[in-house]
């Protein structure tokens, strides 16, 4: 019995040695854990997908709000602003110009920890959200610049299903809802600021981004409803935009600190 104790007590010790040699080997990250909130500021070009297939890069500028939940999760309030541009000179003979303002929220995970857990310099967040897009978009005649069609005039009002009008008339900008998901890779300046690039794609719910709607080339009359007005959801492709983006992050705390 006291051979078989002290063949087991042997045993006992030599797996605590062999575990405690190996976390003893196992080297330490550098960086103690830190995630402080942040705001990032953010400008690129643009690019709008709908019925104009011509594509024209536009600038535009963003910013944003970055709460963390965890040391990988956070929540961010994007919001952006700038023009979105595009034309076609086959079937449509059109220009359009489209300015907005969109604001957002949206879940990031910075995935670069799960395969690199000792360091903190890095970020690889890609992300995913929602949100609002207002604009107001205009398409031209391409040879002589007369106005074609249009979203928003005197006459537009706002509504639900794109047929039963609500409120007065004269409502300036549509506003339809946007789904976004993008990626965005930073790398660290100091201790409390980074530079990103920032990829991202914004699907929205119309088809009248572009002042265009599928296969329709008609051109308003004057003094009569925007061009774009009706129930289109459902039956319409919808449009969407993306950019490719630079910035800078400007964390309120110091992200990581040596050990």
């Amino acid at each position: 019995m006291n051979r078989k104790f002290r063949f087991g007590f042997s045993l006992f010790l030599s797996i605590l040695t062999t575990l405690t040699s190996s976390a003893q080997r196992r080297p330490q990250s550098r960086w103690e854990d830190s995630q402080p909130a942040s705001f990032a500021i953010r400008g690129g070009l643009t690019q709008l997908f709908g019925d104009l297939k011509d594509l024209q890069s536009t600038p535009f500028l963003g910013a944003s709000l970055t709460v963390p939940i965890t040391n990988i999760l956070a929540v961010e309030v994007p919001v952006d602003y700038g023009t979105l541009k595009a034309q076609q000179d086959e079937f449509y003979h059109s220009a359009s110009s489209a300015r907005f303002t969109q604001v957002a929220l949206a879940a990031s995970v910075d995935v670069l920890p799960w395969f690199r857990q000792e360091q903190r310099l890095v970020e690889v967040r890609p992300y995913v959200g929602t949100g609002l897009l207002f604009f107001r978009a205009e398409a031209h005649n391409l040879t002589t610049g007369a106005l074609q069609r249009l979203t928003n005039n005197q006459n537009s009002h706002r509504t639900r299903d794109g047929i039963e009008t609500r409120g007065k008339a004269g409502i300036r900008n549509t506003h339809e809802l946007v789904w976004l998901t993008g990626i965005r890779v930073a790398t660290a300046l100091s201790r409390q600021m980074s530079i990103f690039g920032d990829i991202r794609f914004n699907f929205v719910r119309t088809d009248k981004l572009d002042a265009t709607l599928d296969g329709n080339n008609q051109i308003m009359k004057p003094g009569s409803l925007a061009y774009t007005e009706g129930n289109h959801y459902g039956k319409n492709s919808t449009d969407k935009w993306g950019y490719m983006a630079v910035g800078l992050t400007f964390y309120f705390g110091e992200r990581f600190k040596k050990r």
